[in-house]
């Protein structure tokens, strides 16, 4: 038996394409290319003994990526001499894969039930479509030139059966002689006609006849649709912990979602963004607050539980306290973190001494443990062991630094001293569970899809970073290189991912953590998903941002100065140049103080800093001096370039901005002109396909773990091959109209955006829109001027312009335009904060931040604010939102 595999895919040089195939075993087998749209490859097989069942295509480029399509394909054994296999390239990227997320699900009504596929012995052509979110009493329907596709006339055409979620087909004959041109539709079931066609020109199969018994099937991925008629929906974005309600203690809680989503159903808001919420306790003080740093990838923050919701009887004199704690925490205009985590962690032991035994024997507790046991365990005796010994650095833990599985199982069991220490973990943890799952269970009822965050990083004192060492390099920092956010850049303090350890076993930590999300979550924002194709890599023995380099990253040889006719000195490129003008301009009059304490000279007008004050830890360590201790943070940052460690002096990475240090002005300009064109090659040219390579490999991984749509914040330094990596996999990206991604331009119209992409006009790493319009007047000016005509803006963010700045993302091509709360709020001038500063979430520049920022109105005053509430429903409506 013949099968011709005959693929569109439009191939540029260096690429080419292979058919993968499974008989007894996998083969791969290069195709033969037909033209920039087409690739072919025609193969033998014995129907009895080799015909493969599975197949798919997979691209190959010169950089080494390798592609594979979104989806398998297979081989249904046919009464045919030959099989041509039509098939059009399936990517990940298609929006109807978008459409069969979980996101979707939650918000667009899901067919059923499906249908088989009747075929007769005549027919010689079976055609496949998928498509997804085809509207109520509507089918797909196919329509072309010849008489059996009904000729063009649309009372004529084939209707398409869906025999599973989104896949459609239909089985006719059709003539092999003649090129078949044709199009889908859609069919009106009640009309019993076709309503309209796709867009594009017409597909086209030319003539294909090669044998009596032959058989054609076409796949193809995608219904051509019109733009203005893609689904789109508007949600709003808001940490739990910034929820007010007069249930909440002190804090927003898991609870609290319920009232957010049926004000945002009335609204017309079709999803709920929140920030992570896993547990960070591990300091026991305000620092904790910092929502990105978990010490579980797994485990719930206790701060969000709502006691009131516990099944059980509360003790004597409990109510009375709690709802004392309540009047007072809640009177508070910021989260007072110590005093509402100081309230709950004694609240629930109370509760759990006074109810263990019943708790211990329930059923919840017993299949929570049991279906969570791989993480829960571990997370438990962390927790234990934590407070024992009052801090969370593990390397503390006397015998117990290292991690023993079978040790730390040994807490779970009835007679182990700590069992009801590790008991009490696991029941919050199956509380929140249910707390979690219940509130999901109640937007999904409203039609309205919840959205969750993932850190890029995980805490050095960690769960995770205990049991897993092998996964992390604990001797690197996490960070982001300088921004607009942070002209130092920023040292998150997490440890890096070893990929090369993750890969073995096929990225099982990231899958797991996947897989946990999307038990809660419908959609979520992949925090700094630059990291998957580099992260940027601070050494341990430094602090500042702005001393890091990416990783991985191609580095600079050596003998590539010489090359490009640079005479590299080491001392001068790779230690702080130290001259006199630039200390007396960083120290002023201390400079003589720190010439004493810290400095040596090397020579007249030339200093080097002490051994004990070389790094930037050792400075922080050693000087107390604020000012000095900045100061000297400065004068260990002014370098060109870092040695790679061990390489001998042979390899090196540029300093991120380089250009802005003394040491760089000093230099002759010949030797200024060949360094910035280093570096520009470095960063922005020569690291592209090596960075593309790994975000392949990464990142299908994480896509293909579960059906939760997926958003990139793709904000920063983006390399060049970054859209089109997430663009091919169907990821989201965020467009931010005060930070566009085009160097040409100084703001983003959210109305030239693209259909995979979420629009927003600000995020919680920046001020509000109110808060940002009063901080550089001449910046406001300008944008007033270009995005909104407004010649002479005020100096204050009115409710009307604030309105235009909404409506203009609500009018984004983009699938969905998600919107601070605070950001809405600020239409209506009598609703909104009298304080716009107060509104900050986070300023990634201050580290650490105490993240604190709660509603200044309770949800239950949203719910009655309807003045607001109709306007932003008509703004909503009038968008097709």
């Amino acid at each position: 038996m013949k099968i011709v595999f005959r693929v569109n895919y439009h191939t540029v040089l260096g690429q080419s394409l292979w058919l993968i195939y499974t008989d007894r075993e996998t083969k791969a087998v290069p195709m033969q290319w037909l033209n920039h749209e087409q690739w072919e490859v025609s193969l033998d097989f014995d129907r009895e003994k080799n015909l493969p069942t599975v197949y798919h295509y997979q691209l190959r480029q010169q950089n080494g990526v390798k592609l594979d399509e979104w989806l398998p394909r297979s081989i249904i054994p046919k009464a045919t001499d030959e099989l041509l296999l039509l098939d059009t390239w399936c990517s990940a990227g298609t929006v109807d894969y978008a459409f069969e997320t979980d996101a979707f699900k939650a918000i667009l009504p899901q067919r059923g039930p499906f249908q088989t596929l009747k075929t007769s012995s005549h027919d010689n052509h079976l055609f496949q479509l998928r498509m997804a979110s085809v509207p109520a009493d509507h089918v797909p329907c196919l329509i072309g030139n010849v008489h059996e596709l009904g000729g063009w006339d649309w009372c004529s055409v084939v209707p398409l059966l869906e025999i599973a979620p989104n896949v459609w087909k239909a089985s006719l004959y059709l003539p092999e002689d003649i090129d078949l041109e044709y199009k889908y539709g859609l069919f009106d079931c009640h009309l019993r006609r076709a309503v309209s066609l796709e867009c594009g020109e017409n597909r086209i199969i030319p003539s294909r006849r090669y044998s009596s018994r032959q058989m054609t099937v076409v796949s193809d991925e995608g219904y051509r649709r019109d733009g203005t008629e893609l689904p789109k929906g508007a949600g709003v974005a808001i940490p739990i912990f910034s929820l007010r309600s007069q249930s909440g203690l002190g804090v927003g809680e898991i609870a609290d979602l319920k009232l957010l989503a049926d004000w945002a159903k009335n609204v017309g808001l079709k999803l709920i963004q929140i920030l992570p919420i896993n547990d960070t306790t591990s300091s026991f003080d305000w620092t904790d607050s910092y929502p990105y740093s978990a010490i579980s990838i797994f485990a719930l923050h206790p701060i969000y539980l709502r006691l009131d919701d516990l099944d059980y009887p509360m003790p004597v004199g409990f109510l009375s306290e709690i709802e004392v704690a309540r009047a007072q925490l809640n009177e508070l205009h910021q989260l007072d973190y110590e005093a509402v985590m100081s309230v709950k962690w004694k609240l629930t032991r109370q509760i759990f001494t006074a109810h263990q035994e019943v708790i211990l024997a329930g059923d919840r507790y017993q299949i929570f443990l049991e279906k969570n046991r791989e993480w829960l365990i571990p997370y438990a005796a962390f927790c234990v062991l934590r407070d024992h010994y009052g801090t969370a650095d593990f390397s503390r833990w006397e015998e117990w630094k290292d991690y023993d599985r079978k040790r730390v199982a040994g807490l779970s069991e009835n007679d182990h001293p700590d069992f009801s220490k590790a008991a009490y973990y696991i029941w919050l943890q199956c509380e929140l569970d249910h707390q979690l799952t219940s509130v999901v269970d109640h937007l999904h009822r409203k039609g309205i899809a919840l959205k969750g965050d993932l850190p890029i990083g995980i805490d050095r004192r960690s769960v995770d970073a205990w049991s897993l060492p092998h996964l992390f390099k604990m001797d690197a920092q996490a960070g982001a290189p300088p921004d607009d956010f942070a002209v130092k850049g920023q040292n998150w303090g997490f440890p890096t991912y070893d990929w090369e350890v993750m890969r073995r076993d096929g990225y099982a930590w990231w899958r797991g953590r996947f897989e946990q999300l999307s038990r809660y979550f419908d959609a979520y924002r992949i925090d700094h998903i630059l990291g998957f194709f580099r992260i940027w890599q601070v050494p341990t023995n430094q602090v500042e941002g702005i001393m890091g380099y990416f990783d991985p990253a191609l580095p600079i040889h050596i003998d590539e100065f010489s090359e490009r006719g640079i005479d590299f000195d080491f001392d001068r490129f790779c230690k702080p140049y130290l001259l006199e003008g630039f200390l007396k301009m960083r120290f002023g009059k201390k400079l003589q103080s720190v010439k004493e304490k810290h400095l040596d000279v090397v020579c007249p007008g030339l200093y080097q800093l002490r051994e004990e004050v070389f790094s930037q830890r050792q400075i922080m360590e050693f000087v107390s001096d604020e000012e000095i201790r900045d100061g000297l943070l400065d004068c260990a940052s002014n370098v060109l370039f870092f040695e790679v460690p061990n390489s001998k002096g042979k390899l090196f990475h540029p300093r991120c901005m380089m250009q802005t240090t003394s040491s760089y002005e000093m230099l002759d300009t010949r030797t200024q002109e060949k360094l910035r064109e280093l570096y520009v090659d470095y960063f922005f040219s020569c690291q592209e396909d090596f960075w593309q390579a790994h975000g392949y490999e990464k990142l299908p991984a994480m896509r293909r773990a579960s059906s939760m749509l997926l958003c990139g914040e793709d904000l920063g330094m983006v390399p060049n091959c970054v859209p089109d990596v997430l663009k091919q996999l169907g990821i989201l990206s965020l467009e931010i109209q005060r930070m566009p991604k085009s160097a040409e331009s100084e703001f983003l119209d959210p109305r030239k955006t693209s259909y995979l992409s979420v629009v927003s006009p600000s995020t919680h790493d920046m001020p509000t829109l109110r808060a940002w319009w009063r901080e550089d007047a001449e910046l406001t000016a300008r944008f007033a001027k270009q995005m909104l005509n407004i010649a002479s803006p005020e100096s204050d963010l009115s409710g009307e312009v604030a309105r235009q700045i909404i409506l203009q993302h609500l009018e984004s091509p983009a699938m969905w335009a998600i919107f601070p709360l605070q950001d809405l709020l600020a239409i209506d001038e009598q609703l909104r904060h009298p304080a716009p500063e107060m509104e900050r979430i986070n300023v990634p520049s201050i580290m650490p931040f105490n993240w604190r920022y709660r509603m200044h109105l309770s949800l239950e005053q949203l719910a009655k604010a309807e003045a607001f509430s109709a306007m932003l429903k008509k703004m909503i409506g009038h968008s097709r939102r």
